[in-house]
């Protein structure tokens, strides 16, 4: 799992098998302090990783 943060804000990728035994990426987001949030679930890719991870540094995120 990786995580990452910003002052306010939090993002966490899993990489993990569904009930199915499909290879999905599990990303979680929202506030470190509020209740806000959500969950999303795509099928895995390594390319996709590489964009999720170059996004979250774009927008100031480090990991934790």
């Amino acid at each position: 799992m990786r995580i990452y943060i910003s002052p306010s804000r939090y993002y966490a990728v899993a990489v993990q098998h569904d009930l199915f035994g499909q290879t999905v990426i599990i990303r979680s987001w929202g506030g470190r302090w509020s209740r806000s949030g959500g969950t999303a679930t795509e099928p895995y890719s390594r390319k996709r990783m590489v964009e999720i991870d170059k996004a979250r540094r774009a927008h100031g995120y480090t990991l934790s």
